[in-house]
């Protein structure tokens, strides 16, 4: 005890003003209110994979009523409702086991923070219970959360200030919950370096709370670094998501190079491995091209017949900070295509 006092007060006097932080870190600072965001039949129907009556048919039955009166067709749901429903609609008969996914890629500019803001937030209002990380000194996935604050505790604190877990854990609404990151994860390489295990800081600092979750995601900065070995290292499925376009193929081709290095020095076996392709355009050659060599050469890593299309709905859900299902409206194909690939990324997972 007289120990752990110690400890306890060489960091509040190295780092008072952050440390006050610390208790009072499930604060609600999101761009987003959820408490009044809601969404319709129809979406949920989408998320559920099941018909619009069948989720009607259950609300009524359980007597949730919608936030405010209204159009039928345009009735929002709680997301505590909506998380609610689904989950009981949702037909999963098969145990998670591959849980924790990375968005990874050497690339910048892919898209990959983006479709981790999507898949994070639907598949928590699936009614999973989801922790998402940003790994990226750039903080564009805390930017999307509302959590670009540098006062923050963050995932450098995790793993070099010392603190527990539930200490740098913001909650984004019930259901979802984010560890942020700040450009203070820019002194995590020199100073990782000296500790020991170091590609393995990650899993041994989040291992505590990972039965709490169902899913973990986790967004990478566009580099070879020791925090992104630590990622690879940690999580059961890479999501690669890469460009439909030529140029950005030779990235992938050493990227997989490299991932096949880095598992032999490691004498790991190779971790699963779900190629996204996306911003594809359907009338430009050099996105069919992309797919052809995306076919060819990783068919067994790509989702047959799939691809994310370009899409507006995509850059404003990341700039509003609210994922599609908030906002889009009901033919949008950007809904569809991130509701595609939840649903393949829970059935990979299983």
């Amino acid at each position: 005890m007289i120990n752990d006092n110690i400890i306890i007060f060489k960091y509040i006097s190295s780092r008072p003003r952050r440390y006050n932080k610390v208790l009072n870190n499930k604060k609600k600072d999101c761009m987003v209110d959820y408490n009044v965001e809601g969404i319709t039949q129809r979406t949920m129907a989408q998320l559920a994979n099941v018909s619009q009556s069948a989720v009607s048919r259950y609300l009524s039955t359980n007597n949730i009523l919608p936030i405010e009166e209204g159009n039928h067709r345009n009735m929002r749901y709680n997301i505590a409702h909506v998380r609610q429903a689904i989950r009981a609609l949702f037909d999963l008969d098969k145990k998670i086991i591959k849980k924790k996914h990375s968005f990874y890629n050497f690339k910048g500019g892919t898209g990959k923070t983006s479709i981790c803001f999507q898949v994070a937030c639907h598949i928590a209002l699936m009614g999973f219970n989801v922790l998402v990380i940003d790994a990226d000194p750039q903080a564009h996935l805390s930017v999307s959360f509302g959590l670009a604050n540098d006062e923050n505790l963050t995932l450098y604190d995790l793993i070099m200030g010392n603190q527990k877990p539930e200490n740098v854990i913001h909650t984004i609404f019930n259901g979802l919950d984010c560890i942020p990151s700040n450009l203070s994860l820019t002194r995590l390489e020199t100073e990782i370096s000296q500790l020991p295990k170091r590609e393995e800081r990650l899993k041994i600092d989040l291992e505590s709370i990972e039965n709490n979750y169902d899913f973990i995601f986790v967004d990478t900065n566009p580099t070879i670094s020791i925090l992104n070995r630590n990622v690879v290292t940690y999580v059961d499925v890479l999501d690669i998501v890469c460009e439909t376009q030529p140029y950005s193929l030779n990235g992938l081709k050493l990227l997989m190079e490299d991932l096949n290095r880095f598992w032999h020095h490691m004498r790991m076996a190779p971790k699963l491995i779900n190629i996204i392709p996306n911003k594809y355009e359907d009338r430009t050659t050099n996105a069919a091209e992309a797919m052809t060599v995306l076919k060819m050469y990783y068919s067994e890593y790509i989702k047959e017949n799939f691809a994310i299309r370009r899409s507006e709905d995509i850059v404003t859900s990341a700039k509003i900070g609210k994922p599609l299902a908030l906002f889009a409206k009901k033919n949008s194909i950007a809904v569809e295509d991130i509701t595609e690939l939840v649903h393949y990324i829970i059935n990979i997972s299983c």
